[in-house]
């Protein structure tokens, strides 16, 4: 949730938080809202009468702006304080914080950041902050990633928590990260699909929220299916909110065995020619290959129905039906990220893919593969609205800065590697066919991201974080990772990292006052005033409280479904 969402708060601009009564646009991760503001407080709160299924969670935008668990003050953990970075690990978490001003609390950040750079080097500053943070276009994590380039630069991350198998597979089977872009819409599937398989997907349970704000358009699609009478099968262990709408057909297999599952229904494909010959031959390479490997040419064991029910759980007599219905029918395969969060875990999208090509219905209408619809209203048509501006250019780390040798490690780590960072400085990893090196990181810096929350492992986690000299949160919630912190920064707002990096560049050893300019232009950095900065934030808020593969396909070709961009929607309120 952002600083933009909480009504007259710290995202606004001094203007509107000066107006102590009315009613304020405003955006979060659950959806558009009017606060209502009186004598400065935020008071009630109502949906975005445009919002067609606003959620019951809007209503804890308010709680959680006076609740007990706002961060209200800076602070810091005291053995930190008292002693200096790096000073009694094991009390991390513990609760013993100190409060200090914010001059004191953002002198305190710009010095580490600045003595790391200087005793160590970019590589020893981990600033990744992965989370979702504010849902404007103020996006406080891309202002410290520009602070910590400014600065000298700092060891970044790539992947996510989400989809990361399907991140690294996608670009060698479609030639893209497919489920980051444009899925089949909503229209065209109610004009041409006959059969929806939802296979780990659950298209109302996270269209609830969306990484920027919702439109929650997915229930009026699901109406529009279920008026309609489209066929739906749901293929998932439990059975979902979407397939109870739909009074879709539930069908159940033990979970982590799908792959095994689509492997199943594909022999069958194979065995009884219900499978599209022009189309693989066309449009896909290895096929040859993994029929081989269904027929079991290659081991020793044909991939039945039968096999695949010892595993999955499904009788073969469902997995044969199933594979006679996808095939005659126009059938477009709804998969979602779940079953890749697992060991091997690009299996499932990669054989859902190759299903879909041995169905052959890839760019036809309605056919094929979608991997977004449980996410951002996947399939909402293109908005006719302008496209909003970019986000903001994280910079770069001066040309002139101190060398970082590759024995120093990578200059990105994948982000769920966070803790094999830590625990093993100069320890060499694979990772997408390529040999890498771990830096030693000393320090790192979050913003509006909870990496107590999604990180597995919590007590190696824990090991972990006693490696660091300094952790610095900013968030305004004290969330697990800001109680683990060394400096807490309250509010996420741009203003706090703008008067960080003000602060650390002026404390940068430049000598002249040319060489500063040079310095910043090339950082292509904005910096106001420590002053200037000091004033608005008091301004904004003048009432509140402080292993193994297999052999699939290779789809080359388009899809032509029709692309759905969805319109962001984001009401800035900074």
């Amino acid at each position: 949730m952002s600083s933009a969402s909480l009504g007259a708060l710290a995202g606004m601009g001094a203007a509107r938080a000066a107006t102590a009564t009315g009613e304020v646009l405003s955006g979060s991760h659950w959806g558009v809202f009017h606060a209502k503001v009186e004598n400065g407080r935020f008071t009630a709160l109502r949906p975005w009468d445009k919002d067609p299924h606003p959620t019951p969670a809007l209503a804890g935008v308010q709680d959680i702006v006076y609740g007990p668990s706002r961060i209200r003050f800076p602070m810091v953990r005291r053995a930190w304080l008292e002693k200096g970075p790096g000073a009694a690990p094991e009390t991390r978490g513990k609760g013993d914080f100190v409060r200090v001003s914010w001059d004191k609390a953002l002198d305190l950040m710009a010095g580490e950041i600045r003595r790391v750079q200087t005793d160590f080097g970019p590589w020893a500053i981990y600033g990744d902050t992965y989370g979702w943070r504010s849902a404007g276009r103020t996006n406080p994590q891309a202002m410290m990633k520009r602070l910590l380039n400014l600065t000298g630069g700092y060891v970044d991350s790539s992947e996510d928590y989400s989809k990361a198998a399907i991140e690294r597979i996608m670009p060698y089977v479609v030639g893209s990260v497919e489920a980051e872009g444009p899925q089949s819409t909503y229209p065209t599937v109610m004009e041409n699909t006959e059969l929806l398989v939802f296979w780990g997907c659950s298209p109302l349970n996270n269209n609830i929220i969306a990484n920027s704000i919702p439109d929650h358009k997915a229930w009026g699609w699901l109406d529009d299916l279920r008026k309609a009478g489209k066929k739906a099968i749901f293929i998932d262990p439990v059975r979902t909110d979407a397939c109870k709408t739909l009074n879709g057909e539930w069908i159940a297999p033990r979970p982590q065995t799908d792959a095994a599952m689509m492997i199943g229904i594909a022999h069958t494909l194979l065995a009884e020619n219900l499978h599209d010959t022009k189309f693989l031959a066309g449009y896909t390479r290895g096929f040859d290959r993994f029929s081989d490997y269904l027929l079991g040419k290659s081991d020793g064991v044909a991939k039945t129905a039968e096999w695949a029910e010892e595993i999955c759980g499904i009788p073969a007599a469902t997995l044969r039906d199933l594979a006679h219905r996808f095939a005659s029918n126009r059938t477009l395969l709804v998969g979602g990220w779940a079953m890749q969060r697992q060991q091997h875990g690009e299996q499932p999208p990669w054989m859902l893919i190759t299903l879909a090509c041995m169905l052959g219905q890839i760019g036809l209408p309605g056919g094929g593969f979608v991997q977004r619809y449980h996410l951002d209203s996947g399939g909402a048509p293109p908005s006719p609205a302008p496209a909003l501006g970019g986000g903001m250019a994280l910079g770069e780390r001066p040309k002139d800065g101190k060398p970082w040798p590759a024995e120093r490690g990578a200059a990105v780590i994948p982000c769920a590697r966070v803790v094999d960072m830590l625990l093993n400085p100069g320890k060499e990893y694979e990772f997408n066919g390529r040999t890498f090196r771990y830096p030693d990181v000393r320090m790192t810096y979050w913003v509006g991201g909870n990496p107590f929350h999604h990180h597995q492992d919590r007590n190696r986690m824990v090991a972990a974080w006693k490696k660091l000299d300094t952790f610095i949160v900013q968030d305004f919630q004290w969330t697990a990772s800001a109680r683990m912190a060394d400096i807490v920064l309250g509010r996420i707002c741009a203003s706090s990292v703008c008067t960080a990096a003000a602060r650390a560049s002026a404390a940068s050893a430049r000598n002249s006052a040319a060489s500063r300019s040079a310095w910043a232009t090339r950082s292509g950095a904005t910096m106001r005033s420590s002053s200037q900065v000091t004033a608005s934030r008091k301004a904004a808020v003048p009432a509140l409280p402080s292993g193994g593969g297999i052999a699939g396909c290779t789809s080359a070709r388009s899809r032509v479904s029709g692309a759905s961009q969805r319109c962001q929607g984001e009401t800035r309120a900074s």
